[in-house]
């Protein structure tokens, strides 16, 4: 069986300068950057991801959490990202009102198992957003966990919720790193493939090898002619 590659590839989490310098020159097309999110603890500041933006040839995309429209117009206007990311349970309201009032993209992540709060993926692509993320989201200390835990997302979810959405650009989140990049590409097809902790030495702390040991195995991937065998 062959199954499309994806195309793009996304490393999250992004907290130091020195670590979006390693993604220079590479294969990854996205350096995401947490802004101002009390629930990630690889959220810095708006200083801070200016100096981290900087640092980086990628194309930048900054996760928000349940932003106002006040911090999404500062955000874009002083990191002048290619995308915004809303990460945790913004309503379709706040994502079409972005839309009217932005020159971004704007992602948004559906977090599985499903969420009463949240949003059908059609209802979010209605309000204008431009591509979908699918995470694991897990509850750890009492707190319900949007993203970067390493957990795996549940690849038969995933798959579904993609497969009815044919037309639309959807990353794979979730529990990636190089050992399982592979089954989770062949088990989803997705668009695109997005990764924080797969390539960490310690929370926020980017591994060079780590980040060498994935970008070894997206070649490998892609140096297989007609997608995967």
């Amino acid at each position: 069986m062959t199954v499309a590659l994806p195309r793009e590839l996304k490393i999250c989490g992004t907290t130091r300068p020195q670590d979006a310098r390693l993604l220079n020159g590479t294969e990854v097309d996205y350096c995401g950057i947490v802004v101002n999110a009390a629930f990630s603890p690889r959220s810095v500041s708006l200083a801070r991801a200016q100096e981290i933006a900087e640092a980086t040839s990628c194309k930048t995309v900054v996760l928000l959490c349940n932003p106002s429209l006040a911090l999404c117009r500062q955000v874009v206007a002083a990191l002048q990202p290619c995308a915004l990311q809303l990460q945790c349970t913004e309503s379709p309201n706040l994502l079409a009102e972005m839309r009217r009032q932005l020159s971004v993209e704007i992602w948004k992540t559906i977090h599985l198992p499903w969420l009463d709060s949240q949003a059908s993926p059609q209802v979010y692509l209605e309000a204008g957003a431009d591509r979908l993320l699918f995470d694991a989201q897990v509850m750890r200390d009492g707190r319900i966990r949007y993203g970067g835990t390493g957990v795996t997302a549940d690849w038969g979810l995933v798959k579904e919720q993609m497969a009815a959405l044919p037309d639309v650009p959807c990353f794979l989140a979730g529990g990636i790193r190089s050992r399982n990049l592979r089954k989770a590409v062949e088990a989803t097809a997705p668009f695109g493939v997005d990764l924080c902790s797969g390539v960490e030495s310690q929370v926020g702390c980017r591994d060079p090898l780590l980040l060498a040991n994935l970008l070894a195995e997206w070649r490998t991937l892609h140096g297989c002619a007609g997608g995967i065998a």
